[in-house]
């Protein structure tokens, strides 16, 4: 008998899986002496049946006790323990007593006696049992044989026999005991380790949740510090020093503006590091309001409109002035319109909305993506961004964090409610106490700029457009950049992926430029998207992604190039040309292919693909396999065989060999991790095994 079956059977009348420790083991220990009863009932009555002649009375007793027991487990495996357990004690007497004064007198059976009562002690905590076995089988033991005198020298009723019957019950309670203990305190331990357990877990939750924070917040401040970066270097190095100050006026503006944002950037993380270290103070005066919420409605007007936003503010409300730092209660309200005006879409409203009745509300609310209700605990925490596609390229998860500390330094409140996709508002609450009412009224008013509505993309035509360039970036002036820098390209933009894919259904293009983060659909949602769709458009990334797990990323999905914010516009210019080359190269090959296989290019490039990899792989373990065997097994020279692979595949021959040889190895590594490198790079024909292994943790991280 297996070890799971006999489990299964000595667990008869387990009822569920809350019952203590204890219990669980005399449920088994009872099943345990049961199966034992039968064993013994069996081989007795066997020997019964064989002896001539027949003891048939002995036969008739083992089977009645034989049912009774049978009758006691099938009791105990209903539930009824105590019913169950008192009768195999029972039985266990009048087993003893009958054996020992009738069936097998004179054979000192009477000493099994001694038994009932440990078993009882084991079986059961009830002491009325317990104690009335004990009492029985006591008198069981003592009396019977001064009637029958079934020995004659022994007296069982002497104290030291008494006493033999009592020291062996006390000893059975004395070791039940202390088993008892030693299960609280395992209990206890076990306890303990389970609390410890999933303390550890919850920790190495938070552990990863403040390193995913972390990772997306560098991550995230990168980008927001090398878009500035990159505009400021290109816009100054396309001064013309010996122009006007008027055409250079343009660019200088620019300058200003992107290094007052990465100021800015700088200002928060240093005002939080203030507050961390309670050096953070306000400066409050009284400030006349609607100048103040006025002067940020016009800062943001233009942003808004471009975006196609409506923008309103409404104030109707008595001229007053409040008591605020104007300076750090301008970068709250800063913080909240910027958080609008990301997260609202084209079409979008979003308004500043005053309201007086005994305390004064500053409500801003917008009609953008809102947030899930399971976060809106959390948006106020420092570093916390909901999921959502705008966030995963925007933003350091600081601004909020900030916001609450600039208000609550005021003693004022601000409270959140946002339901997803129809309307999300922060409101700003002063009290009475920090508002004075000006001698005269103003009018009451309501300013509102709705958007002009722009063509879904606009074209940017330079003096030559014999080339066309898709620019997909989220960032206005990032794009205008990018199109200066371009001027001699047919330019269209696009602000995100989606918008992307979109103009790419209805034009093609000679190259696309993409930013990697962006909303909606990003750089690598972008890249996959063009490559089901089967597009041979040459792709180039500009990002202010400079890990490297992002850049394998995008060039294992086939892209042309990959330029890190700020990039240097000769760098970029040699990219496109050599990328254009490329495309090129691909064009002059198709219109080589004949008429049928130009319907079927697919279906060919598929079928050069499969025989190409099949040559490969099959000849890779041989150093001396080349791009020359490759090239004399189809029949081609050496020079159209690249031409062919690049144009298909976008690959060199080379980097196909290559690549196929990575792939091998790491197969290879994950079906043997204990493999040497020289053992490796053998068997897929690498002579210089520590250069291949530098390029494979290069192509796939630290894989070994």
């Amino acid at each position: 008998m297996n070890k799971s079956r006999f489990d299964s059977f000595v667990s008869l009348g387990i009822r569920n899986s809350i019952q203590s420790n204890s219990e669980i083991k005399r449920i088994k220990l009872f099943n345990a002496f049961c199966y034992c009863w039968y064993v013994t009932a069996v081989i007795l009555l066997l020997n019964y049946l064989i002896k001539t002649p027949i003891l048939y009375l002995n036969v008739v007793v083992h089977f009645l006790q034989l049912m009774v027991i049978i009758l006691a487990q099938y009791l105990h495996a209903k539930g009824k323990y105590e019913t169950a357990r008192f009768m195999f004690a029972m039985m266990l007497i009048v087993n003893s007593f009958v054996f020992g004064n009738f069936l097998k007198k004179g054979q000192l059976l009477e000493f099994y006696l001694i038994l009932a009562p440990a078993v009882s002690l084991v079986l059961t905590d009830n002491k009325k049992i317990n104690y009335s076995i004990f009492t029985l089988a006591l008198l069981c033991f003592a009396i019977p044989n001064s009637f029958f005198k079934h020995y004659a020298t022994i007296n069982f009723y002497s104290p030291a026999l008494v006493c033999l019957f009592i020291l062996f019950y006390i000893l059975t309670n004395y070791f039940k005991k202390q088993n008892e203990k030693t299960e609280n305190l395992l209990k206890v331990e076990r306890d303990k380790v389970i609390a410890d357990k999933v303390l550890l877990e919850e920790q190495r939750n938070k552990l990863d949740k403040l390193n995913e924070f972390k990772s997306h917040f560098f991550v995230n401040f990168s980008h927001e510090i090398r878009t500035p970066l990159t505009l400021i270097q290109g816009n100054a190095s396309r001064i013309n020093l010996k122009g006007s100050v008027e055409e250079n006026q343009e660019k200088i503006n620019l300058i200003n503006n992107q290094i007052q944002l990465i100021q800015g950037i700088i200002s928060d993380i240093i005002n939080l590091s203030k507050i961390d270290s309670n050096e953070f103070t306000i400066d409050a005066k009284m400030v006349s309001l609607q100048p103040f919420l006025k002067k940020h409605y016009v800062e943001f007007k233009e942003v808004f409109q471009k975006k196609e936003i409506q923008f309103n503010l409404k104030m109707n409300i008595p001229e007053i002035s409040v008591f605020i730092d104007e300076d750090l209660m301008s970068k709250s309200i800063n913080n909240l319109l910027s958080n609008a005006l990301k997260f609202t879409p084209k079409r979008g409203i979003v308004e500043i909305e005053v309201l007086l009745e005994k305390d004064l509300i500053i409500a801003i609310k917008d009609s953008g993506i809102g947030i899930p209700k399971y976060d809106l605990d959390k948006v106020f925490d420092r570093f916390f961004q909901s999921k959502n596609d705008i966030t995963k390229s925007q933003g350091s998860g600081i601004g909020l964090s900030f916001t609450q500390n600039i208000v609550e330094a005021h003693q004022f409140e601000i409270s959140l409610s946002s339901v997803p996709n129809e309307a999300t508002i922060f409101s700003i609450t002063i009290p009475e106490k920090a508002i004075e009412y000006c001698a005269t009224k103003a009018k009451m008013s309501t300013i509102s700029t709705k958007k002009s509505i722009p063509k879904e993309m606009c074209v940017y035509k330079s003096n030559t457009l014999n080339r066309s360039v898709l620019i997909v970036e989220d960032n206005l002036q990032m794009r205008n950049y990018l199109k200066e820098v371009l001027e001699n390209y047919q330019i269209t933009e696009a602000e995100n992926g989606q918008e992307a894919i979109e103009i790419l259904q209805k034009q093609s293009f000679d190259i696309v430029i993409t930013d990697y983060m962006m909303p909606v659909l990003d750089g690598e949602g972008l890249v996959v998207k063009i490559k089901e769709l089967e597009l041979k458009t040459p792709i180039i990334v500009l990002t202010a992604r400079s890990d490297q797990e992002g850049k394998l990323n995008m060039l294992r999905l086939g892209i042309d190039g990959y330029l890190n914010k700020p990039f240097i516009e000769e760098e970029l210019h040699l990219m496109i040309k050599k990328s254009l080359q490329s495309l090129d190269i691909l064009q002059l090959f198709e219109t080589t292919l004949a008429t049928e296989e130009k319907e079927s290019l697919s279906v060919f490039a598929n079928k050069f693909n499969l025989e190409l990899n099949e040559l490969i792989y099959t000849h890779m373990h041989s150093s001396t396999f080349g791009v020359e065997d490759i090239a004399l097994h189809l029949s081609i020279s050496k020079s159209t065989l690249n031409r062919k692979t690049k144009a298909i595949l976008g690959q060199t021959t080379q980097e196909l060999i290559m690549e196929a040889r990575f792939q091998k190895a790491k197969t290879l590594l994950l079906e043997n991790p204990y493999a040497t490198k020289k053992e490796i790079a053998e068997s897929i024909g690498i002579t210089n095994a520590t250069y291949f292994f530098s390029k494979l943790n290069e192509r796939f991280g630290n894989l070994i």
